[in-house]
């Protein structure tokens, strides 16, 4: 159950959404590379709820970036990410963490086997790092573990919520792990929040 735990726990910080904190903004066209700018250098810091009395830090760093494969590493694990004209996707497989079109309906196949699907577009979401427009909520359905992760990604920001949640065949009970953006630098934009 730890393995699981951590696991849902790498997952929710890659990628969800309170909806209590999101309303509908803006209509502006973006893309991928906009939603998850994996330039090296760019990090994100985030308060992680297991359900526990108090939260856990976690932070996300982009290590590497060659203008095509980003590696971005987050506690222990390295991932590597591919930065296409279609979108971003994990290079081992055919499996995408945002794909063209980015409208709302639309579907690809997702990470860990799971079907992603962008729920909602044009989001401005309030997190403890900011107020933030021109987002987007994917959720991402299924696979191996029948996971949901819930992703808002937010344009020159990244992901700034994540809700990974696993529910358990055995006693029908759901473990859910949230991550809320607290602080974040990405650059080349000159944009700093901390």
């Amino acid at each position: 159950m730890a393995s699981v735990f951590r696991l849902g726990a790498s997952v929710a910080l890659l990628v969800a959404a309170c909806a209590s904190t999101m309303r509908p903004a803006s209509t502006k066209t973006i893309e991928a590379r906009d939603l998850y700018p994996l330039q090296t250098g760019n990090a994100w810091s985030y308060d992680v709820d297991t359900g526990e009395a108090s939260t856990t830090l976690a932070v996300t760093r982009v290590e590497s970036f060659d203008g095509r494969i980003a590696e971005v590493r987050t506690g222990q694990t390295l991932l590597r990410y591919e930065v296409l004209s279609q979108g971003i996707r994990v290079p081992s497989a055919d499996e995408w963490v945002l794909r063209a079109p980015l409208e709302e309906g639309a579907t690809w196949a997702g990470r860990g086997g799971r079907t992603a699907r962008l729920v909602s577009t044009g989001l401005r979401v309030e997190t403890r790092a900011g107020t933030f427009d021109d987002c987007v909520l994917v959720s991402e359905t299924g696979g191996k573990l029948e996971l949901e992760v819930q992703t808002v990604y937010c344009a020159s920001v990244g992901p700034v919520l994540v809700e990974s949640t696993m529910r358990s065949n055995v006693s029908d009970r759901a473990l859910t792990v949230s991550a809320r953006l607290r602080g974040y630098e990405v650059s080349p934009t000159s944009s700093t929040r901390r």
